[in-house]
């Protein structure tokens, strides 16, 4: 089996050789091809990549059109079976290629592996994410795509990512796998960490976020009941109040709410909300 990582990169210089020696250094059999997709950094990230020109496949820096751009352009450069996506401000956690490779070869038809995944601000540990139910896909994106690994079969029988939506375009890419028929596998190990600092922790960021991902399935709960229908405004409702209310206080501290979970889920429990993602 063959494993293709991409890492799409624009200006990430301070966080960009963590993820690069993340995925070199892990413990694989597998044949392992990296492709890194610059969208023409000016930060010294292009010379931090050219120090590993020997442990990387393919390697382009070109301008695009945003980050999904870049991944599309390394998922159609990608020749592995599998395909993983780690983003320049995330990192592979130690084992985490081991561990699919081993489902991928002993499930022949699984076509996508998914775990909880570390959350960090400013290099700090905070909590971990805890996918969802997949049934809640409908409503939500209840995974996390740095910890996905899809095989590239899936890509050519769905496309790519969606360059309408500027964040939750993962979230459209998953959710059409899921009403495709793709076969799902959970790994209760986190596989990768992820930093809040990005694009989707960013608050401003956040009500875009809302609107988009309720654009994704639309359509589809429009055609299923109205009883879903139904459900989905509300859901989608509930959200953007909550995000209202506690805006004065992210405001303060962005990450506040995210630390106040971690902190109920410790002393008591899990929430009701985490059937949709336990952030």
């Amino acid at each position: 089996m063959k494993i293709s990582i991409v890492t799409p990169v624009y200006n990430t210089a301070s966080t960009l050789e963590k993820t690069i020696q993340s995925v070199i250094n892990q413990s694989r059999i597998s044949e392992l091809e990296y492709i890194i997709v610059d969208g023409g950094s000016t930060d010294g990230s292009i010379e931090i990549i050219e120090r590993y020109l020997d442990k990387i496949s393919v390697f382009i820096s070109e301008k695009d059109k945003g980050v999904y751009d870049a991944m599309n352009k390394g998922i159609s450069l990608a020749t592995g079976d599998v395909i993983g996506i780690i983003n320049a401000d995330d990192w592979y956690n130690e084992g985490a290629l081991q561990s699919i490779e081993n489902i991928f070869i002993q499930q022949p038809d699984t076509s996508i592996v998914y775990s909880p995944i570390d959350n960090y601000v400013d290099s700090k540990y905070v909590n971990t994410f805890y996918p969802g139910s997949l049934d809640n896909l409908i409503f939500k994106f209840i995974l996390n795509h740095p910890s996905c690994f899809i095989r590239k079969s899936i890509y050519e029988q769905i496309g790519l990512f969606n360059l309408s939506y500027k964040i939750a375009a993962d979230y459209d890419l998953i959710f059409r796998a899921y009403i495709s028929g793709a076969k799902f596998q959970f790994i209760d190990t986190p596989l990768a960490s992820y930093s809040l600092n990005g694009m989707t922790g960013n608050l401003s960021n956040k009500f875009k976020l809302i609107q988009e991902s309720k654009n994704v399935a639309s359509d589809f709960v429009n055609e299923s009941s109205k009883i879903t229908a139904f459900k989905h405004q509300i859901f989608y409702l509930k959200w953007f109040s909550r995000e209202l209310i506690t805006l004065p206080i992210k405001l303060v501290d962005p990450f506040i709410v995210i630390k106040l979970k971690a902190i109920w889920r410790q002393k008591i429990g899990k929430l009701s909300a985490d059937q949709f993602g336990g952030w």
